[in-house]
Parts: structure tokens; C-alpha cells; sequence
């Protein structure tokens, strides 16, 4: 559970960097907003590919775990069907 808030984390900071860079191009004039808004929308892009490896990372040790603990069950159930 600690990566995935490591994981929500980082998608909520990126979204705060990019709205405040969106509000800072607002807040100024619109002649610099254009290239803050394509800034906005890279970015918000990136992010999906760049946290990729991070929710890849996150899914398998899931597996890995759901797997250990199908195997600790069928190991107690054995156990108890020999008693």
C-alpha cells in the first residue's frame, strides 16, 4: 500500500505543479498561455508513461504476494485435512 500512496503522491503533485503553472499563466497575460497550456498537456502525458513502471512494479508484487498467500492456504488446508 506504501508505493501505490507513493504512486497517488506523485500524480497529485504533478497535477498541482501543472495547475499552478496553468493559474500563474492566467493570472498573467494570455500571450504566454498558449505555450503554458501545451507545457500543461505534455506533462499531464508524460506522467502516465513515467508512473507506468511504478503501477507495473506495484501489480506484481501484488501477484507475488496473492500467490504466497494462495500457497500458505493450501499448505494449512493439507495440514489440517492430514489431522
Amino acid at each position: 500500500m506504501k508505493e501505490f500512496a507513493v504512486y497517488t503522491g506523485l500524480r497529485l503533485a504533478l497535477f498541482a505543479a501543472s495547475f499552478a503553472v496553468l493559474w500563474f499563466a492566467l493570472s498573467t497575460w494570455l500571450s504566454v498561455f498558449p505555450l503554458l497550456l501545451i507545457a500543461l498537456i505534455v506533462s499531464s502525458i508524460l506522467s502516465i508513461f513515467v508512473l507506468r513502471a511504478w503501477r507495473d512494479r506495484l501489480a506484481a508484487r501484488i501477484e507475488t504476494r496473492a500467490a504466497r498467500m494462495t500457497e500458505r492456504l493450501e499448505t494449512a488446508r493439507k495440514a489440517e485435512d492430514e489431522d
